[in-house]
């Protein structure tokens, strides 16, 4: 029977020790997140993306000068304010990629509305996101407006008006500008997640983006971490074939964040 105890405890251990082997913290702009070994991450603010980004700002700048300065201004913080990672992983059907963006609510929100620093809202707002607490009653008002927004059925999200542009026609007839919609399917109410260093909302739905006759099958999963100064927004998105691959990877990454 001691046998038996000593073999138990040590299987116990072993499966412990290979908990642990299996994950690996990676760095994020809240802080680090737990992905399996097998899963590499890799931030675009670290490669030549930023170079790219900038290039293509100066050649495609708006005609609006006060939209130009701010996207400099955000595209400045690229790694601190927002970034966007890739994640690539692998099982025994190939290889995996999903996208996560990252965004500095606090910051953002800061910056885009500066006229209402002074707004007796927007100023309680900001000390909830700088105490990276929200208080019951309104946890429930804000998840109750929220959820009242969200598709309780398959939705079609019309992305453009077709209408507008009936008369733009190709010499075949066809119409230069495609309709483009968003199907949401299956989409999750958002909710509390139990179990994390901060305040954390969590909500996942799948897509179908479509662009005229070219339809885009996409899973999304996002999550609002309340860390204190500097609450973070994440949304992960990849296809909706690798939809059972990656909700698992993103709902432990979002519960896991320190």
């Amino acid at each position: 029977m001691k046998s038996l105890k000593v073999l138990a405890c040590a299987a116990c251990l072993l499966g412990t020790v290979s908990s642990v082997g299996f994950a690996k913290d990676v760095q994020t702009i809240a802080g680090s997140m737990v992905v399996p070994n097998n899963v590499n991450v890799f931030s675009a603010s670290k490669t030549n993306t930023r170079d790219f980004v900038e290039k293509q700002m100066k050649q495609n700048s708006s005609k609006n000068m006060a939209m130009n300065m701010m996207a400099e201004d955000i595209f400045k913080n690229f790694g601190t304010t927002f970034d966007v990672y890739q994640l690539q992983g692998a099982d025994k059907t190939g290889q995996k990629d999903a996208f996560l963006v990252a965004l500095d609510v606090k910051e953002i929100a800061q910056k885009v509305a500066k006229d209402k620093t002074n707004d007796p809202m927007f100023v309680a707002a900001m000390a909830a996101l700088d105490k990276g607490q929200i208080d019951p009653v309104t946890e429930q008002l804000m998840l109750g407006a929220i959820n009242k927004q969200i598709p309780t059925t398959t939705t079609v999200v019309p992305l453009n008006d077709p209408k507008r542009y009936a008369n733009l026609k190709t010499r075949s007839g066809e119409l230069l500008i495609k309709p483009r919609t968003l199907t949401v399917e299956n989409a999750e109410q958002v909710h509390p997640v139990a179990g994390t260093k901060y305040q954390t909302y969590a909500a996942s739905s799948r897509l179908l983006y479509a662009d005229g006759n070219v339809q885009t099958p996409l899973y999304a999963n996002t999550a609002f971490v309340l860390k204190p100064g500097k609450p973070v927004l994440y949304v992960g998105v990849t296809t909706d074939v690798q939809r059972d691959y990656f909700k698992t990877i993103f709902d432990n990454a979002f519960k896991s964040i320190k």
